[in-house]
């Protein structure tokens, strides 16, 4: 086991992490995440100190907690130790003395090997014989003594007494603190008397504690996309000067801004806002029109206004243990009237000033309502008249700075941004087709709306569908499709291991041959397209969509057998265990018709018939290796792997799927999914691969009965509902949200509800099945389910996908509230596997006409899977859809998959595609290519390529 806690973390974190994938909530990870964070904090992280912080405050109570829960705990702790890793990488790479710093900079621009600049190290050469670009050489600035200097500005003033310090930072009685020990000399050299002047290299004592004050300072944001953008570069290439100019700027730290000391510096940042391109890109998330004052005698109840007249009363002070403020207003009308309006504040009163004087103007914003008769604010924003009016912007809240700070600091990154002239991202030709504003006019527009805007444009801000909204939304869809594009002309560059298929070489009698039934049309079409990638040189890169019960795993299959006929291997990959057992038991009987020799590998598998099956797979006497993750892992070696298949796609994260694609030479590739994927995710989150639908359903197979009960009473009708089933002969499953009882979760838990149904059904055999239990566990449990022991399963989500019990006919499922619809229509597929009358119970404690209550009907009004998916996107977004972004759907920060911006994103996809076709390598394209590398930061999309 690694002994630095950092690493020792990380790995507990990714363990989790495939945990959550496989539906596992494993008992004792709480303690595992624990330790290692604890000893993080002992040793100290610097700047990181607070968020480590925060995170160890998320590990408490952890095994308790549910799924979506734990994710967000495990997500916030992967991101924190990429970080961590970020920074320890900046400290070591300070740490290097300057003279080899400046050697080594001199032998790259020399041409020279860094091997020849200093013996003890070595620098990677770029394909031309150059020396390739380090990432020293990918930190922003053009020196590197240059950004060291700009992110601890105040190195120099730290390092010198009050008294005064020598150059080389001693004191006149001794070296300082940072130079060296009060006695005597440091580990840098410095003399008893003080550190001497260390003329060779001018090297401080200071300097060389570099990695004191670089450790605790956060990493440069962007500097890991730049510096993977720049590492595949020649040194002289021509984009060099290009990209680094434009991440100088846009990576450059917020504390360059005019005001931004080292304690805004920190709050930015620790809301995520540490460059000059993030503040630029913090969008108001409102907008307010206070342009105009109102006339009390004209407003309406309920509307959002500004005010303004003169002061007649103030009274504030404490009453009962709370504070409280009245402010009367007065004003004047045209015709002499005087009509007040009263103000009141629970909360000390910003914007008056200490002293308030009767009769002095005041203005305030808010909105009016009526209370006893009399015009009101509650808390209302007071104004200062000698700003003026104008329109008002509401930005995300930033724990210790104000609105009015926020919107001048990302005001004055735009202006760096312009003052820069960075060249346009798109192409011109797209933003006069699509009437786009530029960039940089787009930002504007948000951040600093003229004052004589119309009022249309004004309202168009409000709904964010202006066209600055639109200019961001369209970039974003159009980098996200121009890398997937880019991506897939990669991956099919290389030529596939298994050469084409001949036309009419798939044997489809052959096939017959081994199914136990005839395949439908909707798989004999999907099967076709599969032998037309099998016939191309180019790898087959393809997602199969299927409902519940549509036969992907047939096709599966098929694809399998064409390749093994062929003299390669096929791999096919599952997220649990009880799945890739449940693939085995199907596939086996079929394999054996077909003489296709098949194992099964996973966590579980004992270690002597491991090495054992690893063997014959490197020898080539596996056709066929069913797996879980273990298929990942090194010493897993194929003989010929010619295709990966992947089910239940979304559970792996896309680094999962490539590792596994990587243990073969460009083999054809094919992700299966049970959950429908909307169009919109498909084309995102899956944009390199072909589609296919198995849209139809075998003979004599029903859709299942859907049933809600809600409201808080309906759960002992759900019960009696299951009950009946049971008694009537029928197998059931039971699903609930949590593994056991929390404080913090009014929800039901395994061993309560098992309990209950004890009660309800004593002459029936019931069994609860968990993730926190073992592989052998469940699958013992699970065989006596379907052996007809036991008639009554509880569970958890862990049956939610590739449990096959054909006579299991009903399935209640408690608080369903607390699952996503796409999740629900998994786990209805649980049923209605055979022929006959199945049903689908759901029981939420919410009422119907509440939100969860209507979430659900959509359940019970259709049983088609899509029509489900597309709802659960446009009521919950994508990433709550799949659960994690390790998906590989991305986080949105402007577009939406919703309304317009489906028809955004496919023309967005259009335009990219036409690009690539016409411009693969994007060489005549120098602002495409430089962009799309600072946003993906993805060496693989430059993979042979120098520039």
């Amino acid at each position: 086991m690694a002994s630095d806690p950092l690493e020792r973390l990380r790995l507990a974190l990714r363990e989790a992490a495939a945990d959550q994938f496989a539906g596992i909530l494993a008992d004792g990870l709480g303690s595992r995440l624990r330790e290692p964070t604890d000893q993080l904090l002992a040793v100290g992280v610097g700047s990181q100190e607070r968020e480590l912080r925060h995170f160890r405050g998320g590990l408490d109570r952890f095994d308790e907690r549910g799924r979506q829960d734990r994710s967000r705990v495990v997500a916030h702790g992967l991101r924190l130790c990429m970080t961590l890793t970020a920074v320890r990488s900046d400290a070591s790479e300070a740490a290097q003395p300057r003279t080899r710093r400046r050697k080594q900079d001199l032998g790259r621009r020399l041409g020279k090997s860094s091997a020849a600049a200093n013996d003890s190290m070595a620098a990677p050469v770029g394909r031309d014989g150059t020396p390739a670009v380090s990432e020293v050489d990918a930190a922003v600035a053009p020196d590197v003594s240059a950004v060291e200097d700009r992110r601890t500005p105040k190195r120099t003033k730290q390092s010198a007494t009050k008294k005064g310090a020598t150059k080389q930072g001693a004191t006149k009685k001794g070296a300082t603190k940072q130079s060296a020990t009060k006695k005597g000399a440091t580990k840098q050299g410095a003399t008893k008397q003080g550190a001497t002047k260390t003329r060779g290299t001018k090297q401080s004592a200071s300097e060389a504690q570099e990695p004191t004050s670089t450790a605790t300072a956060r990493p440069k944001p962007g500097a890991a996309n730049e510096a993977a953008a720049v590492s595949t570069l020649p040194a002289d290439a021509p984009e060099l000067a290009a990209l680094r100019a434009a991440a100088e700027v846009r990576f450059a730290s917020v504390d360059v801004l005019s005001g931004v000391g080292g304690r805004t510096r920190d709050k930015l940042s620790a809301r995520g806002l540490a460059t000059i391109e993030d503040l630029a890109y913090l969008l108001p998330l409102g907008y307010e029109d206070r342009r105009h004052t109102s006339s009390l005698a004209d407003v309406e109840e309920g509307a959002s206004v500004v005010v303004d007249g003169v002061i007649r009363r103030f009274g504030q002070g404490w009453f009962g243990g709370r504070y409280s403020a009245t402010l009367r207003v007065e004003q004047i009308q045209a015709n002499g009237a005087r009509l007040g309006l009263e103000a009141k504040w629970f909360h000390p009163v910003g914007g008056l000033g200490p002293r308030v004087t009767t009769g002095a103007p005041v203005m305030l914003a808010g909105v009016v309502k009526r209370y006893r008769g009399k015009l009101s604010m509650v808390h209302p924003e007071v104004l200062d008249p000698e700003l003026g009016l104008g329109i008002a912007l509401r930005y995300p809240v930033v724990e210790g700075i104000g609105q009015r700070t926020l919107q001048k600091l990302c005001r004055a990154a735009i202006e760096r941004l312009r003052a820069a002239e960075l060249a346009e991202p798109l192409p011109l030709e797209l933003v006069r087709a699509h009437a786009l504003p530029t960039q940089i006019d787009a930002l504007s527009m948000l951040h600093d709306p003229p004052e004589d805007l119309p009022e249309p444009a004004l309202q168009a801000l409000m709904r964010r569908d202006s066209p600055a909204h639109r200019r961001l939304a369209f970039e974003e869809f159009f980098f996200l499709q121009l890398g997937l594009v880019r991506q897939r002309g990669v991956y099919r560059s290389t030529p596939c291991a298994l050469p084409p298929l001949a036309a009419g070489s798939f044997d489809r009698e052959r096939l017959r041959a081994c199914l136990p039934f005839e395949p439908t049309a909707a798989q004999w079409r999907v099967i076709g397209e599969i032998e037309r990638d099998l016939g191309r040189p180019k790898p087959m890169l393809r997602l199969l969509q299927g409902d519940v019960g549509s036969g992907k795993t047939a096709v599966a299959f098929a694809a399998a057998l064409a390749v093994i006929d062929a003299g390669s291997q096929a791999a096919l990959m599952a997220p649990t265990e009880i799945l890739a057992e449940q693939h085995r038991s199907s596939l086996a009987p079929w394999c054996e018709l077909a003489g296709v020799r098949v194992g099964l590998l996973t966590g579980s598998t004992p270690r002597a018939q491991r090495t054992s099956l690893l063997a014959l797979l490197a020898a080539g006497e596996i056709d066929l290796l069913i797996g879980t993750h273990a298929l990942l892992v090194d010493g897993v070696d194929f003989s010929r792997l010619a295709l990966v298949v992947v089910d239940e796609q979304h559970r792996f994260g896309v680094e999962q799927r490539g590792a596994l694609r990587g243990k073969g030479e460009a083999p054809h590739l094919m992700v299966m999914t049970a959950t429908p994927i909307p169009r919109s995710l498909a084309l995102t989150a899956f944009g390199e691969l072909d589609v296919s639908v198995i849209d139809e359903l075998p003979p004599g197979r029903v859709a299942p009965h859907t049933r809600v009960f809600a409201g808080a009473r309906s759960l002992g009708r759900a019960r009696a509902a299951l009950v009946d089933r049971v008694r009537a002969g029928d197998k059931a499953y039971v699903v609930v949200p949590l593994v056991e009882a929390s404080e913090a979760i009014a929800a039901s838990d395994v061993e309560a509800t098992a309990a209950a149904f004890r009660k309800l059904l004593p002459k029936h055999e019931l069994a609860v099945v968990h993730g926190r239990m073992l592989g052998r566990e469940k699958d013992a449990v699970m065989q006596r389910f379907r052996s007809g022991e036991v008639q009554v399963l509880v569970a958890t989500t862990v049956i939610e996908v590739g449990v096959d019990v054909p006579d299991a006919r009903a399935i209640l499922v408690e608080h369903a509230e607390r699952f996503g619809l796409a999740q629900l229509h998994q786990l209805r597929g649980r049923v209605g596997r055979s022929p006959g009358y199945s049903e689908c119970l759901l029981h939420t404690v919410n009422e119907r006409s509440s939100d969860a209550g209507e979430r659900l009907q959509v359940l019970e009004a259709s049983t088609d899977g899509f029509v489900v998916a597309e709802r659960d996107l446009e009521l919950r977004g994508p990433g709550e859809v799949f659960g994690t972004r390790q998906s590989g759907i991305p986080r949105l920060r402007f577009a939406s998959f919703s309304g317009e911006g489906m028809k955004m994103l496919v023309a967005a996809r259009e335009a990219a595609l036409a690009i690539i076709e016409a411009d693969p390598h994007l060489a005549r394209h120098p602002v495409l290519r430089i962009e799309l590398r600072l946003r993906t930061g993805d060496a693989q999309l430059w993979a042979g390529e120098s520039g």
